[in-house]
Formats: C-alpha cells, sequence, structure tokens
C-alpha cells in the first residue's frame, strides 16, 4: 500500500481580481509514493510544486481530490486530528527556519516538547541525532553561529525528532552552494537507507533528482505531466517538459544551431548515438567502427550516470567510404539508437 496516495488533487485559490477566474496552483494531480521511496517532485517556479507539498502535510487544505497519508485520508479531518498526523511528517526548508533564540539543541528538543516527551527521553534522543547528523560538538551553538551546511543538518535532525515515516524537503539544497549540497543530500540518503523513511523532495535542480531521487513526477503548469523512475524519465523523455528539464544535465541531439557551428568545425558525416543501460556499450560499438575502417570523432554529448545505470548521447563525425560507413551503422542500428544529425 503506498505511503502517500494522491488522486485528482486539486488546489485553486480565489480570483486575484473580483470577477476573474480562480487561480488554480495543482491541477488534477494523482500520485502513488510507495514507503521507502525517495520521490523527486520537479518543475520551473511556479510549477505547483511547493503548493503540493502543503496540501501533503496538511499545511493548506486541498479544492477537491482526496489525499492519503500512512492509510489516513486527510483531506476532511479537523485540525485537531491533522496534528497527530503531522506529527509523523517531518518537513525541511530552503532558509533552515531554525529558531535563532535556542541553541542547536533546543531547536532538535523543540518538536518533541509540543509533542509532550519527558524531558529525560529529550535528552537522550537529541544526543542520539546530534550525532547522527555529525553535530555533537555543536549542541550548545546558536543558528548564526553555524554555517548553512550545519544549519540544513539541524533542520533534518528536528524533522526526524518524533521519527516520522514521511521526510518532506523543500528545496532544502537551494540556498547551498555545490559542495554543501552533496554533503546534504548524502545524509539524506543515510535518513533513507538507515531508518527507512520516505522523502519527497521538491526542487528545480535536475542534477538533486539525479543524485538522490528513485522516482520523480515532472509538474507543470499545476499538473503532473510526466512520472516513473528517474531512470527512464531522464534517458527517454516523452514530454517537451520533461526533456527541458533533463537538457540541463544531458546533453542529447545538437539543436540546428549547434549542428552548424559543428559542420565548421568537424569534417565527416554527424551521427548521434545513444546509449541505455543494456544496449550494447561503447566499447562494442566503437570496434564495429574501427573494424568497418571509419574513422570516428567524439564532438558532442556525454554519458550519464542514475545510481549505477548508464545513459547518453554522443554524436561524431564519421569519416570513411560511404559504403563503410552505412554498413558499420546498420551493423550497430540493432544495438543502440542511431539518429542522422540534420
Amino acid at each position: 500500500m503506498a505511503l502517500v496516495s494522491l488522486r485528482n488533487v486539486t488546489k485553486a485559490y480565489p480570483p486575484a481580481e473580483r470577477g476573474g477566474a480562480p487561480v488554480v496552483a495543482v491541477d488534477d494531480v494523482s500520485l502513488e509514493i510507495e514507503p521507502g521511496d525517495v520521490y523527486g517532485i520537479i518543475g520551473y517556479s511556479g510549477a505547483g510544486k511547493s503548493t503540493l507539498v502543503r496540501l501533503v502535510n496538511a499545511l493548506e487544505p486541498a479544492t477537491g481530490g482526496t489525499i492519503t497519508v500512512d492509510g489516513r485520508e486527510i483531506t476532511a479531518l479537523p485540525e485537531r486530528d491533522l496534528r497527530a498526523v503531522r506529527l509523523e511528517i517531518g518537513m525541511i526548508f530552503q532558509q533552515f527556519n531554525l529558531f535563532n533564540s535556542k541553541t542547536v539543541e533546543g531547536n532538535i528538543a523543540y518538536p518533541l516538547l509540543v509533542a509532550g516527551w519527558p524531558k529525560p527521553k529529550i535528552a537522550a534522543r537529541v544526543a542520539e541525532l546530534l550525532a547522527f547528523v555529525g553535530l555533537a560538538d555543536k549542541a550548545k551553538n546558536y543558528p548564526d553561529q553555524l554555517s548553512g551546511g550545519q544549519k540544513q543538518r539541524v533542520g533534518i535532525a528536528r524533522a526526524l525528532a518524533t521519527s516520522p515515516k514521511l521526510l518532506l524537503a523543500d528545496e532544502a539544497t537551494s540556498a547551498l552552494d555545490p559542495e554543501t549540497t552533496g554533503e546534504v543530500l548524502a545524509l539524506l540518503k543515510r535518513v533513507n537507507r538507515e531508518f527507512g523513511v520516505t522523502i519527497i523532495v521538491i526542487t528545480h535542480e535536475m542534477d538533486v533528482i539525479q543524485s538522490i531521487a528513485t522516482k520523480v513526477a515532472v509538474m507543470d503548469g499545476g499538473r503532473v505531466v510526466e512520472s516513473g523512475d528517474v531512470f527512464d524519465v531522464f534517458s527517454a523523455p516523452k514530454q517537451a517538459s520533461s526533456a527541458r528539464f533533463v537538457s540541463t544535465v544531458v546533453k542529447g541531439v545538437p539543436s540546428p544551431a549547434e549542428v552548424a557551428v559543428l559542420r565548421e568545425r568537424h569534417e565527416g558525416r554527424l551521427v548521434t548515438l545513444s546509449f541505455r543501460d543494456g544496449d550494447a556499450s561503447q566499447a562494442s560499438v566503437f570496434l564495429e567502427l574501427a573494424r568497418a575502417g571509419v574513422e570516428f570523432e567524439l564532438v558532442y554529448g556525454g554519458i550519464n550516470d542514475i545510481q549505477g545505470r548508464a545513459f547518453g548521447h554522443l554524436t561524431l563525425a564519421l569519416r570513411g567510404p560511404d559504403a563503410s560507413v552505412q554498413a558499420a551503422l546498420a551493423a550497430v542500428a540493432d544495438r543502440i539508437d542511431v539518429t542522422e544529425v540534420a
């Protein structure tokens, strides 16, 4: 059974002007998020992804549809019952949202105080989490004495305090530099692997999804336009919105303008070879070209790795007798996709 299930969920806000149409931020979204998933939700600014996450933890009510979290349908629950549901959902934020007047340990302890835990149990839990996120020596520090990465580690520890089954990360790395982003993502992987916490990652950064997520949904205009395993969506996007995102981290077939530049710089016939995990290897394809007496030069593209599975597109300039080039391409075309560059 899915840990989080959204069925035909809609969120509309009142019109900006009298007599205008409602502003639809989330439009008929259906998703199933299984226990143990790291589920990425990606989209450009205004796509509706942050609104969607606020619906999941019931910070805002849905206009239509149903949302079920851990077997409880939350869309019709009164506020007093929603408080108990939220204890099962941790949240980390882009700007950390720490209490500047509280120490690191005070920030982590806060949700436990709200939940009514006894003080000895709180102290033990805070110590455990500080050790887990690598901040045991910062317990007495205040947020303004910490780096951005350390603040986000405190945010993760606080989100884990009540042992939630679900963790929501809303643009959790957007305020961090690339090195710190990698450290925080590695920590989230540990949270998922060691605690079995299901994570929903809201982001506009494709490399974050590539690094951590197992599944992804692409949002555009409030709707989910494509969803599935990260590898499948990245290696063969079916929608234009998805392809635009993928192109930010994966070089595909060169554009007409790029082709014009390539033709100026390189002689020969331009073809793009598309490799996907399970297809023929690069080595075997290059060997086939060499056996046919075809010279080749890599002029565009690259190979990407998503959690141990490789895919990518390589554009080559091929030189040799036309018959030899054609025979070599025919020999590999049944094992990989070959695209003639126009």
